[in-house]
């Protein structure tokens, strides 16, 4: 074989490689967007509640035609709003569709069940060192509940929440961290967050209040009126009446909800 030849072999060998390469590109892009998902695959609602399904990467000339298994249990619109009508479970079958013909079936559980009653932390009080992350566990009525309680810290520069309660102690301080239920039932955990220093005193048996006593940190209302922290504790139990008429307790909630109303949507 002369030089020449050996060259145009060579090129002939490397063209093709390329074309199979993006052949195997443009394929890989075809399969991603058809790659059809349910925005979840299973999804728990109380009576009478909602949650609207949503269909990703449809393409211009896509629709979607939901269906319920049993519509009795629950319903489901043209736009994927599931509404629960009785307790049970039941399947959501989303039906992608193309030039009239189905291209693929998406499916999501359902389960009906009651909606929660009242509310209660198992702690009322917690002190975390700075950096460190607790989980408040909670204790909903009735105990068959599908509902889920939602979160909200009242100063997150001092201690943050996620959507499942869990805490993180972000800067030395004191705030409040809400479980609210959807009927406006409530719990409230006083988060104390301490220094590293201050948490090693707190492990030796100083009390948080002799730490901020220490530390000038206890406000002139605090000394004046002991029995306004008492009010605060019993706040904190989840009784929603106890702190009607504090503008500061009553905002909170009223944030709460409001950032939580399109939670389902």
């Amino acid at each position: 074989m002369t030089k020449m030849s050996f060259f145009r072999y060579a090129g002939f060998i490397l063209f093709f490689g390329l074309c199979i390469i993006l052949l195997s590109g443009n394929v890989n892009a075809s399969a991603a967007e058809n790659d059809f998902k349910l925005n979840v695959s299973d999804v728990s609602i109380i009576k009478d509640g909602s949650y609207r399904l949503k269909v990703y990467n449809l393409g211009p000339e896509q629709s979607v035609i939901y269906r319920s298994g049993n519509s009795a249990v629950a319903m489901v619109s043209r736009t994927g709003k599931v509404t629960g009508l009785s307790f049970g479970e039941t399947v959501i079958t989303a039906t992608v569709i193309e030039e009239g013909a189905a291209i693929a079936a998406l499916q999501c559980n359902v389960t009906i069940g009651p909606a929660a009653v009242s509310i209660k932390l198992t702690k009322a009080n917690l002190v975390l060192k700075e950096g460190k992350k607790q989980l408040l566990t909670t204790v909903v009525y009735p105990m068959n509940t599908v509902e889920s309680p939602m979160f909200y810290s009242k100063d997150p520069e001092i201690a943050k929440v996620s959507s499942v309660g869990r805490i993180r102690a972000v800067a030395a301080g004191s705030t409040q961290v809400y479980a609210l239920l959807e009927n406006q039932q409530y719990a409230v955990c006083n988060v104390t967050v301490l220094n590293e220093e201050d948490y090693e005193k707190y492990r030796s048996g100083m009390s948080v209040e002799e730490i901020l006593a220490e530390n000038g940190d206890e406000t002139e209302d605090e000394q004046q009126d002991p029995d306004e922290s008492n009010t605060d504790e019993d706040s904190s139990n989840g009784d929603p009446s106890s702190a009607v008429n504090d503008n500061t307790e009553t905002k909170a909630v009223d944030q709460v909800t409001e950032n939580n109303t399109a939670v389902n949507e």
